[in-house]
């Protein structure tokens, strides 16, 4: 199925966040989600991700933008930054979060068999190649997305709709 940049990027945070991750991290990861699957991403990296909010790659990935946006400045056009294990399908996504223009993000290995995120960016260049407009997502993906944003949602009793969730009497026509 297709759905919107936003439909997507709005469900994967409330994910993340039914999934137990802080409010920060799970709106990054919800950005994050849109250009990994825009690039052609397989659900599963998403879903193992999302998996342990104790030790993912949704806790370390949001680091990595800011580490890109320090390192054009020192370090010139091309970097490499080491990764932690486990972060290697999604980290291409994240770097293109970062506020610079980046034409090549590839995940390869250093010397001592740790994963590397290889990035080339051109100053010269528009910050991000725009997103299609429409995000293709598997239909196992969204449902098990949807579970998981449902464990935000306030339950229907009496004393919720007392304290104001739901809509109103004057809501419903």
């Amino acid at each position: 199925m297709s759905y919107s940049a936003n439909e997507i990027a709005a469900l994967a945070q409330k994910a993340a966040r039914g999934a137990g991750f802080p409010p920060q991290q799970a709106q990054v990861f919800g950005a994050a989600t849109v250009q990994f699957l825009a690039g052609g991403g397989e659900a599963q990296a998403l879903l193992d991700a999302l998996a342990d909010p104790a030790d993912s790659p949704i806790l370390r990935l949001p680091l990595l933008v800011e580490d890109i946006q320090r390192a054009v400045g020192l370090a010139g056009p091309q970097i490499t930054l080491t990764l932690q294990p486990g972060d290697e399908a999604l980290a291409p996504a994240y770097a293109r979060l970062a506020a610079v223009p980046i034409t090549r993000a590839e995940v390869g290995q250093s010397e001592d068999g740790l994963p590397q995120l290889c990035l080339e960016t051109d100053p010269n260049r528009d910050r991000a190649a725009p997103l299609p407009p429409r995000i293709e997502a598997s239909a196992p993906l969204v449902d098990h997305l949807s579970i998981l944003a449902a464990r935000t949602y306030v339950p229907a009793s009496d004393s919720s709709r007392s304290a104001g969730a739901g809509a109103g009497d004057i809501d419903n026509d």
